[in-house]
């Protein structure tokens, strides 16, 4: 299943990584010349330009320089790319305080996550029609990171070129005697858009994340996950067949903690989806 497609993948992969600066492993202290990765929101707006990211572990980010062409919106979940300016000490901001760090940072490029509240699967069961809209088509994990209250996820999936918005959520089995683990579902609707249709289909990247924090039962410090996705990729191409990803979920969870893939890529947000 989109063999053919599979070596050109790969291809454009590892130019995407290369043009988005690969950053490198964060050494003691903080460097101008080193790429960071992060997850946060944008928590302010200036008429100038300015704005500010509050990163998922709460250090808040001065945007003191950018020169890409996204623009930000109040509120929305972004990932980004940055570095540390100097500032007041140890390239902190002189706005620092005993009570929150504040960074000055140059934004090198910031993508919108797209979000959506976790769907638990008994009420799947309960709608029929819900079920078939939530969908089950073919879709690959790439990285997947916690990052404070968050599971981040950047994955792969087709689609007819110029098609509709597809739909990404998150499916908790909540159906599933009491265990260990928290099962969780990445499901995708394409909308139509499969080799069943019969056109040329593309592959595209994208970037979600989901609120974890509330499945935490109360009193508990963590939750051991297992993530299901659908389509393999290997050296004979793709493949649809379930796969699982495993990983331990902390309650405000240390910044960019991966357990799929690593920071020096993920995937960008190259179409817009819908629940």
């Amino acid at each position: 299943m989109y063999t053919w497609l599979k070596h050109i993948v790969s291809a454009l992969f590892a130019l995407a990584a290369m043009s988005l600066f690969a950053s490198c492993d964060k050494a003691d202290g903080f460097g101008y010349d080193i790429v960071y990765n992060g997850f946060g929101e944008i928590s302010r707006l200036a008429p100038n330009g300015y704005f500010e990211i509050t990163r998922d572990d709460g250090t808040l980010l001065r945007v003191v320089e950018y020169g890409g062409t996204c623009r930000p919106t109040l509120g929305e979940r972004v990932f980004f790319k940055y570095n540390i300016l100097p500032g007041a000490g140890n390239y902190e901001s002189c706005y620092s305080s005993d009570e929150r760090t504040v960074l000055d940072v140059k934004v090198i490029v910031f993508n919108t996550l797209y979000s959506a509240p976790i769907v638990r699967k008994s009420d799947l069961l309960e709608d029929e029609g819900r079920d078939k809209t939530i969908g089950d088509d073919p879709i690959r994990i790439v990285n997947a990171a916690f990052s404070g209250h968050y599971l981040n996820i950047g994955f792969e999936y087709f689609r007819i070129p110029e098609g509709t918005p597809h739909r990404i959520n998150l499916v908790w089995d909540n159906t599933r005697p009491a265990t260990d683990s928290v099962y969780l579902e990445l499901r995708h609707n394409a909308m139509g858009e499969t080799e069943a249709a019969g056109v040329p289909l593309v592959s595209e990247t994208g970037l979600a994340s989901f609120r974890l924090t509330d499945l935490v039962p109360e009193g508990a410090e963590s939750i051991n996950i297992r993530l299901r996705y659908n389509l393999d990729c290997n050296n004979d191409g793709y493949t649809q067949a379930n796969r699982y990803i495993t990983g331990t979920f902390h309650l405000n969870a240390a910044h960019n903690t991966y357990i799929a893939g690593d920071e020096l890529f993920l995937p960008e947000n190259t179409t817009t989806f819908i629940r």
